[in-house]
């Protein structure tokens, strides 16, 4: 996910508030190239004799796949194309995401014990039918995806050079040879139709985005729509075609219209309204179609569809009203991101470990996390702009002419410079590895609250307390020497677990020969807060033990 997530947590890094916010997704990537990836975890421990069936194997059946081998469950993946990955494999280019870095993440869920058959589509082609599967397995999980391209409607579609961006990219992402013309037509404004574009280019075509809306309204990626200018990929905004001109079967130009904008619509964009008498022609022999996909419901008929043509499931639970089927990822919202159909897999996972273990699917889960109030965090007044660090990536030559992936990834010195612009301002951000690593299973962030009367004879009230910032006092020039320290960086210094290893260092390194503590900073002071804090005392002799 550190080479092809949106990155939506970006938006609310605190960093913004000085320049840029952290390059959060760039990090992640780093980590994961940093560990050497040769090893593979060893088969999971068959703990249940029930038996899951699941349908696809992209993001949301994989992620469901891995949670439910580590539970202990049989777990079979049935897939229709010769790969597994879904659209990770065969709709996202691998100038975007190598192959072998999705490999090798799929071949880890196969370590742990999950059958995945390829070339083996249910209900279609002699492969199993939906009805076998729910005889056989004791829960199926759906997981098809949104595969199947929406088309524009309008004459000429049919013709030779008119191709959509899944098939295309399908097609190439299997290493089929697909033939473009000299002068291609991209249709669309999401990243599908970014990606085509861009493969078509390293094909050797000139390239052209045909987009109804403005750059404003563009819902691809904004880094990748910028990737794709640089490259040489022309947009014509505000424009929409109305028919594809044809010559002896194949196509020989796009006659489009010029769009204003009017109001919003039902997806929060402007709408865009033809312009009478504005219609011009483009010169073209391919058109690449992208305005959309949704998933092939053809062979699940027996589940039930809504009126948007996906299927219909619980928003929570991912039940379906077919007993024991459960359905997830794009072929229930449609088209969404990687992030949102993994989502998806790991809480349908959960909802079948509870069906099979005759558990309530609702009882004690938490669907709709709280958003929090924002909080306004103080910028330290020692905090001095620091430019983010900018991903290194090909020239611009092999960009257009190779394969090779663009993003090379940080450094080691670059991915230091930019943990460093972190403000740490942040408590609890749900990442669970402390769930992860709890051999007690002591930790639940599903608990739920709950009031108890207990018969004590004391309390103790142990609220914690806030650090005080100490540049506000200039006297004591903190922020000025890095060698002037508060009492919790110190803490940091002396813990096994900190920077040094616990060993008590300065900045350059050498050990101190003498060290000043200074009590009561910011308390007794009627500059700051004139009470006493009743901890200082305790404190700096704690510290002084250590030094």
């Amino acid at each position: 996910m550190g080479r092809i997530c949106h990155h939506p947590c970006e938006e609310a890094c605190k960093r913004k508030n000085v320049e840029q916010p952290l390059a959060i997704c760039a990090l992640k990537r780093f980590a994961y190239d940093a560990v050497p990836q040769d090893e593979l975890p060893e088969k999971a421990e068959r703990k249940w004799d029930e038996k899951v069936a699941i349908v696809g194997a992209g993001p949301a059946g994989l992620a469901a796949a891995y949670d439910l081998v580590r539970q202990g469950y049989g777990v079979t993946v049935y897939e229709a194309l010769p790969v597994a990955g879904g659209m990770l494999a065969v709709g996202i280019p691998q100038y975007r995401l190598p192959r072998d870095v999705l490999n090798h993440e799929i071949d880890i869920i196969r370590a742990l014990g999950v059958d995945i058959r390829l070339n083996t589509p249910v209900g279609r082609d002699g492969g199993p039918s939906l009805d076998d599967l729910r005889r056989e397995y004791d829960a199926v999980f759906l997981a098809v995806g949104a595969h199947q391209s929406r088309r524009l409607g309008i004459p000429g579609e049919d013709l030779d050079g008119v191709m959509h961006s899944t098939e295309f990219l399908r097609r190439l992402n299997l290493g089929e040879e697909v033939k473009l013309g000299r002068r291609v037509a991209v249709i669309g404004g999401g990243n599908a139709a970014i990606d085509a574009a861009r493969y078509a280019l390293r094909l050797g075509s000139e390239v052209t985005i045909i987009y109804r809306r403005s750059r404003v309204e563009m819902p691809a990626i904004p880094s990748e729509v910028d990737a794709a200018l640089e490259e040489g990929v022309q947009i014509q905004f505000l424009a929409t075609p109305t028919r594809i001109l044809e010559r002896d079967g194949r196509v020989a130009g796009l006659e489009c219209v010029r769009m204003e904008l009017g109001e919003p619509d039902e997806s929060g964009r402007r709408r865009p309204i033809p312009i009478p008498g504005s219609e011009f022609t483009l010169d073209m022999d391919t058109v690449i179609v992208s305005i959309g996909q949704r998933p092939d419901l053809g062979p699940l008929a027996r589940v039930e569809a809504t009126r948007w043509g996906t299927l219909a499931a619980d928003a929570d639970t991912m039940a379906t009203p077919l007993e024991g089927v459960f359905a997830g990822g794009d072929a229930v919202t449609g088209p969404a991101s990687a992030i949102e159909a993994i989502a998806a897999g790991k809480r349908a996972a959960e909802s079948i470990h509870r069906y099979l273990r005759g558990q309530d699917l609702r009882e004690g889960r938490v669907f709709e996390w709280p958003r929090p109030e924002e909080i306004e965090v103080p910028i330290p007044a020692d905090v001095q702009p620091t430019p983010r660090q900018e991903m290194p990536i090909l020239s611009l030559d092999e960009r257009r002419t190779t394969l090779r992936e663009v993003e090379l990834g940080f450094t080691e010195e670059q991915a230091i410079a930019e943990a460093q612009r972190c403000l740490a301002c942040a408590v609890c951000s749900e990442c669970q590895e402390c769930v992860r690593v709890c051999e007690a299973g002591a930790i639940n962030h599903l608990m739920q609250d709950e009031v108890l009367e207990l018969d004590v004879g004391t309390i103790i009230i142990a609220t914690g307390f806030q650090m005080w910032d100490p540049v506000q006092l200039s006297q004591y020039s903190y922020g000025k020497s890095p060698n002037i320290i508060t009492g919790l960086q110190f803490e940091r210094l002396s813990s096994a677990g900190g920077p040094t290893g616990g060993e008590i260092l300065l900045a350059d390194g050498r050990k101190p020969e003498r060290v000043a503590i200074i009590h009561c900073v910011g308390s007794r002071d009627h500059n700051a807060h004139p009470y006493c804090s009743r901890i200082c005392c305790m404190y700096s002799l704690k510290q002084a033990h250590l030094v």
